[in-house]
C-alpha cells in the first residue's frame, strides 16, 4: 500500500518540490522578454582593432535587463512559491472576454453572476431550463418575416408591425 501511495504522490524519495521550481524557472524565462543581440559583421558598428562593443548594443542590453526586473516585479505570482500565473495573451480565450458590461447589466458583478449561473438541464429542473433557454421571439415554420425598415425621422424600428407570423413570449 505505500508502494501505491508514494506512486500516487510522489512521496518517498520524489523531489516533486525542486522538479516545480525548475518548471517555474523555465515558465518565467519564457515568458519575459528577451534582447537578441545583432549578427556580428566587422566592420559594422565596432572598432576593427579593438573589438569594443558598441554603446548602443550595451544600452539595449541594460534596457532588457531593467525590463526583465520589472516584469518579474509585476507578476501575479511573484509571492507565491507554489503557484504559477501564466500572463500570456491568449488568442482563442481572447474572443470569450468582453471589454465593456453588455446592455442589460448595469455593474461587472451581476454580468459574472448570471453566467456563473448554469443553464444545463443536469442543474436546474425540466421546467426552469426550458423557460431559462426559450427564445424571446418564437416564429412560424415557413412564414416570411419583413425586415426592419428605419425612417429618416426616426431612426428606431418599427415594433411587431412588419412581423407577420411571429408572437412574443
Amino acid at each position: 500500500q505505500r508502494q501505491i501511495v508514494s506512486q500516487a504522490f510522489g512521496a518517498f524519495g520524489d523531489d516533486v518540490q525542486a522538479d516545480f521550481q525548475e518548471e517555474k524557472v523555465q515558465n518565467l524565462a519564457d515568458e519575459l522578454p528577451t534582447f537578441e543581440e545583432p549578427a556580428d559583421l566587422p566592420g559594422w558598428g565596432k572598432w576593427e582593432g579593438e573589438r569594443k562593443t558598441p554603446k548602443w548594443i550595451l544600452k539595449a542590453r541594460e534596457k532588457a535587463q531593467d525590463q526583465r526586473k520589472e516584469a518579474l516585479a509585476s507578476r501575479k505570482d511573484k509571492k507565491l512559491k507554489h503557484v504559477v500565473i501564466s500572463e500570456r495573451y491568449d488568442k482563442k480565450a481572447s474572443k470569450y472576454a468582453t471589454t465593456s458590461v453588455p446592455y442589460p447589466f448595469m455593474k461587472k458583478e451581476d454580468y459574472e453572476g448570471s453566467i456563473r449561473t448554469p443553464l444545463g438541464s443536469d442543474f436546474n429542473s425540466e421546467k426552469s431550463h426550458r423557460d431559462l433557454t426559450r427564445p424571446e421571439v418564437l416564429t412560424t415554420t415557413g412564414v416570411r418575416i419583413d425586415p426592419i425598415s428605419f425612417t429618416k425621422s426616426n431612426s428606431h424600428p418599427k415594433k411587431d408591425s412588419s412581423l407577420s407570423g411571429v408572437r412574443k413570449v
